[in-house]
């Protein structure tokens, strides 16, 4: 039989490259995405991988990867959106152009995604399988990522209903804490805002993020549910993966208590 084709964004290592591994190893043939196409140096030899250089942010060059797996394949079975970047920053004092480059990636992204892989998604019946957060509902204070998250799942809803409509599955995946680059990258961070009036809060917010990160799991547990959602007849609509306790127990608490807990952390010295 032949192989079914999936396509991952950012592929060239953490849970994209996890992603990547599992669809292999289940017999797929994996197009493998990234903005540095020397992060598939390992893997770009190998039978039933193709690797290319994509940057999501950039319309012709989705345009362009669409035009390659059409030309390639005829057909794309399975699209995960896995791409994202991260940052911190006090947000009130961001401005438009700042916040543009993590929204470009972690939410755009998904936009220029379907527009030029929808046509290859119909051939199949395929499915579109989105990373998004398990953090998406809490209010984020210094945390552009998380802001980027919620905005990418308004996002999603109005994709998922669309799709349907041309016999297209939608799965949504919420991971808690994952072992990749994005996790190292947020403790060891470095929280100074130089000449910004919330430098002590922000200061303040790094010394909590260890504590609050909860438990760690592997990309390859999350790529395993990511492979199940992308295989099985009947996925579910939503995948959490790894929930952190304190983040549960935050997105059921009423709006003003939510808010209240979270500023008097950052009132604590």
């Amino acid at each position: 039989m032949e192989n079914k084709v999936v396509l991952i964004t950012g592929a060239g290592r953490g849970l994209g490259r996890a992603i990547a591994e599992a669809f292999h190893k289940a017999e797929w043939h994996v197009i493998a995405t990234d903005m540095d196409e020397k992060l598939f140096s390992d893997i770009s030899v190998k039978e039933r991988y193709t690797c290319v250089k994509l940057d999501i942010t950039s319309e012709k060059e989705t345009e362009n990867g669409a035009r390659m797996a059409d030309e390639k394949f005829g057909r794309i079975d399975v699209l995960v959106s896995n791409a994202g970047i991260v940052d911190y920053y006090p947000i009130s004092e961001a401005g438009s152009e700042r916040l543009r480059k993590i929204f470009d990636v972690n939410m755009f992204g998904l936009a220029n995604l379907t527009k030029y892989f929808l046509p290859l998604l119909m051939k199949s019946t395929g499915r579109l399988v989105v990373i998004s957060s398990e953090s998406y509902k809490v209010p984020s204070p210094f945390q552009p990522y998380v802001v980027s998250k919620q905005a990418l799942e308004k996002l999603y809803n109005s994709i998922k209903i669309e799709l349907s409509t041309k016999g297209v599955k939608t799965v949504l995946i919420r991971p808690g804490a994952i072992d990749t680059q994005i996790l190292k990258s947020t403790v060891d961070f470095n929280y100074t805002a130089s000449g910004s009036v919330f430098q002590k809060e922000f200061e303040r917010f790094g010394l909590l993020i260890p504590k609050y990160i909860g438990k760690i799991i592997s990309p390859e547990k999350v790529a395993k549910v990511v492979l199940k959602a992308g295989v099985s007849r009947k996925p579910k609509r939503i995948y959490h993966i790894n929930h952190n306790p304190l983040i549960t127990l935050l997105t059921i608490l009423p709006g003003k208590m939510k808010e209240y807990v979270i500023r008097n952390n950052f009132n604590d010295f």
